[in-house]
């Protein structure tokens, strides 16, 4: 999976899919009635060193002043920066400065740079009429010397311009049909916009990233230094994931259990031999097989669920296992099945790979659901406080969970107990905030005017 680490946006085609995975506008009736043949040819990835596709771009809006035409089919000699955005991608908009620049930087060196949206006409054109946003570095303090001034004066100047003057450097384009987009967003497994695609001097896909790491690899392609075989080894890994997770994504949202994890299952024939992309996908198949069980108990089917949870669990690494009793109790709470939720909470506790403090959290919980309810599960306070316990023997120099257990035993009735414990809390409170120490003051003063009376 691509990682980017200026932020990105998912893409126009990742947001418009149903629920069930199909794309928001219908299929049309010859599509429907096709041969599922076509599901069955597998499009082959777009990707480093392969030909890139021509454009077909609807709109031109801004052509690097008057320095460049409309772009079909490119050139041989040339090298061509393809970008993909859109008016609501925040990413997008704050890497439009970096486009600029890059544009004049390479304009008497062959490059063009054309950066495509696939909104109507109407809504870019009406973006680019607003103001550029300033950056922090432009709000500088008029206090802090003539640098400080420079970057107020740089901010002012900013302010006037819009986001029309700025683009006006490159090339800024919208195709609504979003053909140009399916030929690359889509055919190279890309999901999250601003992404561009260095188109180098043999009409090659040369490199596929975000727009603020353009500059390197632009700069040795430009020079003729770029190593395309080095990079596409580096970049095939990620877009295979990115593929991978597509794939996954759509058998998922059709509720195709068993065909995600045939995907998987022939990705790791593929994978053979790489233990950590096994591992990996491994794990991913453990995901798919309980996502949809964690969707069956929030949906109402408890009884049905948990079974199958618990088979998943009989089969489960220790880790995993550990994993899914946690959420196996969370549902079980959460469904209000409490007699259940304190058998499982008792598993929790039990468990070495499973620390104190978390236990601790756990039961913090119930009490703070139960401290105002009368009519709250009885087991389930009981199963709360012994789990504290068990806790506390792990950690038994914890004020947090001296104090959990307080408050546990003395929602039980035990008073004399409760006091003795809080009274230990304080004494090691040296876990706790300073907010905290003071709160086991207050209530071990609540405690002790019980047992008076008052």
């Amino acid at each position: 999976m691509a990682v980017f680490s200026f932020g990105s946006c998912p893409s126009a085609a990742a947001q418009a899919k149903s629920p069930q995975g199909k794309p928001a506008q219908g299929r049309t009736a010859a599509e429907k009635t096709a041969p599922e043949k076509a599901a069955a040819e597998e499009p082959k990835l777009l990707t480093i060193g392969s030909k890139a596709p021509p454009l077909d771009i609807e709109h031109w809006i801004s052509n690097g002043n008057g320095k460049f035409k409309p772009v079909t089919k490119f050139a041989p000699g040339k090298v061509y920066v393809v970008e993909f955005w859109a008016t609501w991608c925040g990413p997008c908009i704050a890497s439009m400065p970096t486009l600029a620049k890059t544009q004049a930087k390479y304009i008497d060196k062959g490059v063009q740079i054309i950066s495509i949206s696939d909104e109507d006409l109407e809504t870019v054109q009406g973006f680019l009429e607003t103001n550029v946003r300033s950056s922090k570095s432009d709000n500088a303090d008029k206090e802090g010397g003539e640098k400080g001034a420079k970057e107020v004066a740089k901010a002012e100047t900013a302010k006037k311009q819009t986001y029309a003057q700025l683009t006006s450097a490159y090339c800024l384009t919208t195709d609504p049909d979003a053909s140009v987009s399916i030929d690359y967003m889509e055919a190279s497994a890309q999901n999250g916009i601003p992404t561009s695609f260095i188109v180098g001097k043999t009409g090659q896909v040369e490199w596929i990233g975000h727009p603020t790491d353009l500059d390197e690899p632009l700069e040795q392609i430009v020079a003729d230094k770029w190593d395309r075989a080095a990079f596409l080894v580096k970049f095939k890994k990620e877009q295979d994931h990115d593929s991978l997770m597509s794939k996954l994504g759509a058998k998922m949202r059709k509720g195709d259990t068993k065909g995600a994890l045939a995907i998987i299952a022939e990705a790791k024939k593929s994978a053979e031999g790489d233990a950590a992309t096994v591992k990996m996908l491994e794990t991913l198949a453990f995901q798919v097989r309980v996502t949809p069980i964690f969707a069956k108990i929030e949906e109402g089917d408890v009884k049905e669920g948990i079974a199958e949870l618990d088979e998943i669990i009989n089969t489960a690494t220790p880790g995993q296992k550990s994993e899914l009793n946690m959420i196996k109790f969370k549902l079980l709470v959460e469904s209000e099945e409490y007699d259940a939720a304190s058998k499982a909470l008792l598993v929790v506790a039990a468990d070495k790979n499973i620390d104190a403090d978390s236990i601790n959290q756990l039961t913090w919980q119930i009490y703070e659901a139960a401290k105002d309810d009368a009519k709250f599960s009885k087991a389930l306070v009981d199963a709360a406080a012994t789990a504290t316990e068990k806790a506390l023997a792990a950690s038994p120099k914890s004020g947090m969970i001296l104090d959990t257990l307080a408050h546990l035993v003395h929602y039980q009735g035990k008073l004399d107990l409760a006091i003795d414990l809080e009274t230990q809390a304080i004494e090691n409170s040296d876990d706790s905030s300073d907010e905290g120490k003071k709160e086991m003051l207050m209530y071990l003063k609540e405690l002790k005017k019980e047992k008076a009376g008052k």
